[in-house]
């Protein structure tokens, strides 16, 4: 084996694997449009979950809420 030779198989891998995925980056997700789809719907999924777990938190927090969810709640088995 030569000294140094690993380089080389390393380069001639490397090329041929960028050969066999194309570009990458945000230009190359825009050419394949199911891609670009996949990851807008997780996207799109991602931000409404964040969205809603916010919202939900700030109601939870409030007296008014507690107070109905108290009220319609009594004397049912999951009163603590």
């Amino acid at each position: 084996m030569v000294a140094g030779g690993g380089a080389a198989v390393y380069d001639v891998a490397l090329k041929r694997r960028q050969a066999l995925m194309g570009q990458s980056g945000p230009l190359a997700i825009m050419k394949n449009f199911k891609v670009f789809t996949i990851a807008m719907f997780a996207c799109i999924g991602g931000l409404l979950y964040g969205y809603n777990q916010g919202v939900f938190s700030g109601v939870l927090a409030m007296s008014n809420f507690k107070a109905r969810e108290s009220a319609q709640n009594h004397g049912s088995q999951f009163d603590s």
